[in-house]
């Protein structure tokens, strides 16, 4: 069996000694069969969200441990890191050859997704589902088609409904409530008088960031993209051959309207601080998933709402929430991991029920129900449309002087072209 290094945690882990019980799920267990033999570990990394100190995948690992307690258990490093983070350390650990047995956010780098399955570094998952004849069932057909190569190789392992997997806007209902709003503006033109009249009551309307990732703000800029026929068109294609285009430069000039509705320090900050900052109420609205409210502390989620972006438009795609395994393990690690995605699925299914039914959930997440079940345009992420150099490497780089009005919005889109050619030249 490979080994793993694995990287030390210990401030999270001292920060989760109250708020997670990991006796079920940290590293280095020693368990043993009633046969004497030793249970199977699955080395895997699942991320801590700084803000909350809560992971979405802490119920996963505990139902997994118990389920197949004396077979398989979860050996988790949790990391204190960004989405985007973890996605730049799994290239670092494929070069390393140190990769945990499953990795998350499989889907969302079609280039280093492509580089995994040529160098046969991902698991064929065909073989394992057609074992396991009620995980593939419970997959809705159209998801595990989008997950599914030309060959017939499946490589994704998604969530078997995307019902948990939308993204839209979450707002602060009482910050709202005191700029003269019971519910989230459905227009832009609303929206934008909205901001104005939080800003007139010295509230921060926007919860934005720069660093790392551009996020949340992207978020509202690609759903306003979305908000017409020409933008609809655009981010539907794949790697698009030119940004110089007018839906482009109106989206960007969007972006660069909604920073005037943000903290002053918004390019600087990553998206761990902006959400931590808006749910300590220093902003009233945020954009991101479902999965952020799985995160989120009861006493948070009491105040907040959840609302599509103007338009009635949610954000899901497919491969977002996929995971794969990964090559070089011995036999019995695959097939435990194996086992523990089909699992997902299965917890994901009942859980999913539950959530449609709003047996149990919060405010929030029933708003997050009525928006769902409502909802008219569906958008692509637009993370798996445009290259990865461009939405981090370039918007990193320069996006920072565009907000500044140090370049104008011809300029920024004529230099993405040419980042283009410079990454294709490269292929």
């Amino acid at each position: 069996m490979r080994k793993r290094k694995m990287m030390n945690v210990c401030v999270c882990l001292i920060a989760f000694a109250v708020l997670l019980p990991l006796s079920a799920c940290s590293p280095k267990q020693e368990v043993q069969r009633n046969d004497g033999e030793e249970a199977a570990g699955i080395p895997v990394t699942f991320l801590i969200n700084p803000a909350t100190n809560l992971s979405e995948n802490q119920e996963l690992a505990e139902a997994f441990n118990e389920e197949y307690e004396g077979e398989y258990y979860v050996d988790v490093e949790w990391l204190t890191e960004s989405a985007s983070g973890y996605r730049e350390k799994l290239k670092q650990w494929n070069i390393l050859d140190e990769m945990p047995a499953v990795i998350t956010d499989a889907g969302f780098d079609y280039d280093f997704y492509t580089l995994l399955t040529e160098n046969k570094r991902l698991v064929n998952l065909r073989p394992y589902m057609d074992a396991i004849p009620q995980w593939k069932a419970a997959v809705e057909p159209e998801i595990l088609d989008a997950c599914t190569e030309e060959s017939g190789d499946i490589y994704l392992a998604p969530l078997g409904s995307g019902i948990q997997s939308y993204a839209g806007i979450i707002y602060n209902k009482e910050l709202l409530r005191q700029a003269g709003y019971e519910t989230f503006p459905k227009t832009w033109e609303a929206f934008w008088d909205c901001l104005d009249a939080l800003q007139a009551k010295g509230i921060t309307p926007l919860s934005l960031h720069g660093y790392g990732s551009y996020w949340v703000p992207m978020l509202f800029a690609t759903s306003y993209l979305y908000g017409t026929q020409e933008g609809q068109a655009f981010l539907d294609q794949d790697f698009p051959d030119s940004y110089q285009t007018p839906e482009m430069a109106d989206m960007m000039e969007m972006l660069d309207r909604m920073y005037g509705y943000t903290y002053a320090d918004a390019v600087e900050i990553d998206y761990d601080e902006a959400e931590e900052r808006f749910c300590s109420w220093e902003a009233a609205i945020f954009a991101n998933g479902y999965w952020m409210i799985q995160e989120m502390p009861d006493n948070v989620k009491e105040n907040m709402g959840f609302a599509p972006f103007p338009g009635n438009i949610l954000m899901n795609s497919p491969r977002m929430s996929a995971w794969a395994l990964t090559a070089g393990y011995d036999a019995k690690v695959t097939d435990g991991a194996a086992k523990l995605l089909a699992f997902r699925v299965e917890l994901d299914a009942r859980n999913s029920e539950k959530l449609r039914n709003k047996e149990g959930v919060s405010a929030l997440e029933c708003s997050y129900i009525d928006a769902v079940e409502s909802v008219s345009t569906i958008m692509p992420n637009y993370q798996m449309k445009w290259e990865q150099e461009i939405q981090n490497d370039f918007f990193t780089e320069r996006l920072p002087g565009y907000l500044d009005g140090e370049i104008d919005t011809g300029t920024l889109l004529k230099e993405m072209d040419e980042r283009l050619e410079q990454i294709r030249a490269k292929k």
